[in-house]
Formats: C-alpha cells, sequence, structure tokens
C-alpha cells in the first residue's frame, strides 16, 4: 500500500485511517519509538487499553503466537494494536516465510500490527519478501537521522516548552557536541533546560552540562590543533584514549576535517564560493561542515594544509600496516600538525 518518510507518514497518522500492519525501520530509533507509540495511541480507544493493546519482545517469539493474537477480536472498541520489537524478519525463508506471507494477507481489519526494527535492524536486499508483503498489506515506514533545520527546529521548540530560549545558533552547537542523535540530544537538551529553568540557553551552558560524544571530543581535538592551542589538543587526546577510542578512528576524523579545510582554501585562493562543494562532494544535509572548515582554516594557508595532508597520509599507512603502535603515531601526528600551525619546520 504505501512505503512513508517521516513526513508522509506524520500525514498518514492525521487520517487517522490505519493499516492492518507496518514495519518501521531506519537508523533513527528514537523516531520509531514515537511514531510507534503515536500510532497505538490514536488507534486503540484508551478507555480499553489493557484488553485492546500488546507488545512483545520479538527474541525467541513464535511467528504463529503473534498471528495467533492478531486474529483476536477487539474488546468493546474498534482496533486491536500489537506492537513485536525486533523480530528477525530477515531470518524467514521456507515454511516461515509463508506462514508470515499468509499471516500479514489475513490479518483482520480490526488489528494493527506494528514490527519495530532496532537491534535485529532490517535488510531490504536479504527481507524483500518480507517487505513486499509489509508494502502489499500495510505500510514500510523508513525514518531515519534527521538533519539540518529538520533537526534544529524541534529541539527549538522542547527548549519553548520547557520556559527556555534556544536561538538556531546555539542548536547547532548542541548538535556538534551531542551528535546527531535524536535520543541523546532531547536527553541532553532536557538536562540543559532543567539547569536553566527559565531563560536562554547560552553556549557556555550547554559546555557546561551537556555531555559531548566521542564525535564532538574527536572535532574539538581538530579544532585545538588548528588554533595551535597544545594543551587543549592533548588533554582532549587523552580524554579519547581513556574512553577507548580506537587511534584510527580518531585519525580518519582528523583526516576528513582537513580535507574540509583544504577543499574550502582551494575554493577561497580560486574566489569560488564553498557553499558549491555541496555540488561537487558528499555534503548534502551536512553544510555545516563546510562553514566549520571555513572557521577553522583562517589559520592556514594552502601550503600549510598540503603539508599537513602529507603527515595525514603518512600516519595512516603506518596504522594500516600495523607496525607501529597506534597511539604514539597519533601523538607524533598531533606534533607534526601543532609544529606546521605554527609555522615551524616539520
Amino acid at each position: 500500500m504505501a512505503v512513508f518518510n517521516e513526513k508522509e507518514l506524520k500525514q498518514h497518522i492525521k487520517t487517522k485511517n490505519f493499516f492492518r500492519v507496518y514495519l518501521m525501520i531506519g537508523d533513527e530509533s528514537y523516531l520509531k519509538k514515537v511514531y510507534t507509540d503515536i500510532i497505538a495511541h490514536n488507534a486503540v480507544d484508551s478507555s480499553f487499553e489493557s484488553f485492546n493493546f500488546e507488545k512483545f519482545d520479538g527474541k525467541g517469539l513464535d511467528l504463529r503466537d503473534i498471528f495467533e493474537r492478531a486474529m483476536i477480536m477487539p474488546m468493546m472498541s474498534g482496533k486491536r494494536c500489537i506492537i513485536v520489537d525486533d523480530f528477525n524478519l530477515d531470518s524467514l525463508k521456507g515454511d516461515e516465510l509463508k506462514t508470515f506471507q499468509d499471516g500479514i494477507e489475513n490479518l483482520p481489519e480490526s488489528t494493527v500490527l506494528i514490527f519495530k526494527q532496532d537491534n535485529a535492524g532490517f535488510s531490504k536486499t536479504t527481507g524483500k519478501k518480507v517487505y513486499a508483503a509489509i508494502e502489499k498489506n500495510g505500510a514500510v515506514c523508513e525514518l531515519n537521522k534527521r538533519f539540518g533545520r529538520d533537526l534544529l527546529k524541534p529541539l527549538i521548540t522542547s527548549a519553548a516548552k520547557q520556559g527556555c530560549s534556544l536561538s538556531i545558533e546555539n542548536a547547532q552547537y548542541l548538535v556538534s557536541c551531542v551528535g546527531n542523535d535524536y535520543n541523546s540530544l532531547i536527553n541532553e537538551l532536557n538536562k540543559v533546560c532543567n539547569f536553566v529553568g527559565n531563560g536562554e540557553i547560552t553556549k557556555s551552558v550547554i559546555d557546561e552540562i551537556a555531555v559531548k560524544t566521542v564525535d564532538a571530543k574527536v572535532y574539538y581535538l581538530t579544532k585545538a590543533l588548528t588554533s595551535n592551542n597544545c594543551d587543549k589538543a592533548y588533554e582532549t587526546l587523552d580524554s579519547l584514549l581513556r574512553l577507548k577510542t580506537e587511534p584510527e578512528y580518531i585519525l580518519g576524523a582528523i583526516i576528513g576535517t582537513y580535507v574540509d579545510m583544504y577543499r574550502v582554501k582551494v575554493c577561497s585562493v580560486s574566489s569560488v564560493s564553498p557553499s558549491l562543494l555541496k555540488e561537487s562532494f558528499n555534503y548534502k544535509k551536512r553544510e555545516f561542515t563546510i562553514d566549520n572548515a571555513v572557521r577553522d582554516s583562517k589559520n592556514l594557508d594552502l601550503s600549510k594544509l598540503r603539508k599537513c595532508l602529507d603527515v595525514l597520509s603518512k600516519a595512516d599507512l603506518k596504522l594500516k600496516s600495523g607496525r607501529d603502535n597506534s597511539s604514539l603515531v597519533i601523538e607524533q601526528v598531533m606534533v607534526q600538525l601543532l609544529l606546521i600551525a605554527n609555522g615551524e619546520k616539520v
């Protein structure tokens, strides 16, 4: 019947004309939970929820049990809703696949059956027959991580509901600190709002209260390197290593940041707008990295950036060879990058 993205699913829910079966997939667990709960709440009369709503952990659950429960008629209400978390749909084949297809085909109109895939995940390749059966009889809902204004606007709205004002700039800063996992963002925003009480959420408050992710720590490491802040760079590296962050991951993130800076610097010396980079490279929905690169590369000319990339390339080969101590390689790279930023020979 349908394949929905988040916007289309929102419109569908407003109609309250619910299908018999839904498959919730995608990389944003928070949104999958939210929309699953919204469908269940709207489909079932709250007065009879204890009779007409059931939720199961799909691990170890027999497929026949699911459809037996799904065939039960609702008690004193129009709909029953069943949520199944993390049933391993990818593994269905042979008789089990036939049971699934027949069960989906024969669901009563009074049933809303929702398969929510989080830990079990879902592959459109190995699960293509399951996908087709659900699409034919209901809806596949793909809920992925939000980016850009789609991510920032709900944060600003949520802050306002809690009596706090959050500017779009500080919302972007919160995302840069916490990452784009919506559940983590909401948790950290709630902590910040609770601290502020009523009033403006400032950058300094975010720094004081919000827990920064590994990605954010790596970003601040590279920012310290480009600004020649040796103490901050080593303090951040020490924090990352204590979190057992893989040196390969740290180096990869540093390389990515320097590549971004090199690209925007080439645009600058060529009198080309850095915004054109998103048309040539994979910056769709992450344009903020271009803005960061423009700001962070101010102290580095093209010659310095080329030297930095050369150092990073050699370090990457060392890590991949496995012959050198990984942490030591990262520390050596940092020394060389700091020297280059300071205009000294490497």
